[in-house]
């Protein structure tokens, strides 16, 4: 919804307005760099920029490179709805695999930093994914898939809301579970282990700082 508001209020502001023949000849005339497909494509890439750096999931945009990036890692069938499908059977205490648990982390945490609704279902998500298939049924991760989860389990070990036992405790189960699916070449390499290698979390609060504002630098008019 954050995301759709944002680019209805980009397109209202970059729409056309109707000009004269003078004016018209006039912006033909100038083109260059400023002309209004230049301006349309940079207002777009800043578009999707503001909505990476807040964790505004795209509609369409960002399905399309979970399915490309991660194929069947991305739940299920790597769309959107199937990471959604995913965490509903968590929550609804259905058994999941490792591979549901990447599809959710690159869903609801990015640069490892979860949603609050994402970090309040962990321990019901690790709960859920030891119910998952046997060790005798369990499909091997591929190496790639194996490595984005790791790295991002360790991001996530780093934020101030793993710090809970719950939390920590979950992550740790995640770590686990991994580790059974990740090719036998991989399982010393794992990052994650290591960052979740005490039983007990870190200390310090579990509460994020609040991010500071940046101040707005003014620089005056050049003589």
């Amino acid at each position: 919804a954050q995301a759709h508001l944002f680019f209805s209020n980009l397109a209202a502001a970059l729409r056309p307005r109707a000009m004269g023949k003078a004016g018209k000849k006039k912006a033909e005339a100038k083109g260059g760099f400023f002309d209004f497909g230049n301006l349309l494509f940079l207002a777009i890439a800043a578009g999707i920029g503001y909505c990476r750096y807040n964790q505004i999931n795209i509609p369409i945009l960002d399905d399309f490179l979970r399915k490309a990036l991660y194929g069947d890692a991305a739940g299920g069938g790597g769309m959107g709805d199937e990471v959604v499908n995913s965490l509903a059977d968590a929550r609804a205490g259905k058994p999941i695999a490792v591979s549901d648990v990447l599809g959710q982390m690159n869903r609801y945490c990015r640069r490892g930093k979860c949603n609050d609704d994402y970090w309040e279902a962990l321990p019901e998500v690790a709960k859920a994914l030891k119910m998952g298939p046997g060790t005798w049924d369990r499909k091997p991760l591929k190496k790639d898939k194996a490595r984005d989860l790791d790295d991002i389990l360790v991001k996530v070990a780093e934020q101030p809301q793993a710090r809970t036992e719950a939390v920590w405790a979950a992550l740790r189960i995640v770590s686990k579970e991994l580790l059974d699916v990740t090719p036998k070449s991989m399982k010393e390499s794992l990052a994650s282990r290591v960052a979740l290698k005490s039983a007990k979390p870190p200390e310090g609060s579990a509460t994020p700082e609040p991010e500071k504002e940046e101040e707005e630098i003014v620089v005056d008019d050049l003589p």
